[in-house]
């Protein structure tokens, strides 16, 4: 009985197959976007590290010909080394930290997609090593399991009722696509443009 409750409960956070694949691909793409755009930070960095030395070298040479008084060169030799500083500094935080956010997201997935074998799974301890990760507040009040879902876990069931609603509403009309004709859905995208 309690293992039909937690499976029950597992099922309610179990995406939807079609879903799992669209999402899957646009993290793809999300990643790519973001490599790219890493890069091309990296990149600027480096040029701008490169500019810096080059005006530094110039501002020495400069000084060394007696072109620039001493004062002018301080000041200006100050400036360049704080700013060679600072993008220093931000190359390795930027290498230290990688702005890696796609991992959770594809964790989630995972974990998931993973409720929706596990629902109909009899793998007893890989059903509660789950429900440990995606829920929270568990409890049982007079056999009956309760828990609240970890977010973003507990949007799952809400997408679900309400993608399941519009089911419902497109089947009472006249002009029904089902949705594996319509691959357009406003429900695992707050953005229809990222829905295709």
């Amino acid at each position: 009985m309690l293992a039909t409750q937690l499976k029950d409960e597992l099922s309610k956070v179990a995406l939807y197959q079609n879903w799992t694949e669209k999402m899957r691909v646009q993290v793809d793409i999300w990643e790519k976007e973001q490599h790219q755009s890493l890069q091309s930070f990296a990149q600027n960095l480096e040029v701008r590290i490169k500019e810096t030395d080059e005006k530094l070298d110039k501002l020495v040479n400069a000084f060394l010909d007696g072109t620039i008084e001493k004062e002018t060169y301080l000041i200006k030799k100050d400036e360049l080394v704080k700013l060679k500083t600072e993008l220093l500094e931000r190359k390795r935080d930027f290498g230290r930290k990688g702005n890696n956010w796609n991992e959770p997201l594809r964790n989630w997935l995972f974990l998931a997609c993973s409720a929706e074998k596990l629902a109909s799974s009899e793998d007893f301890y890989e059903i509660k090593s789950l429900v440990e990760k995606i829920g929270t507040n568990r409890r049982l009040l007079n056999r009956i399991v309760l828990l609240d879902f970890k977010k973003p876990f507990d949007l799952i069931p809400e997408y679900k009722s309400t993608y399941e609603k519009e089911i419902l509403a497109k089947t009472q009309s006249k002009n029904f696509n089902f949705p594996s004709q319509n691959p357009q859905s406003m429900i695992w995208s707050g953005r229809a443009d990222l829905n295709c």
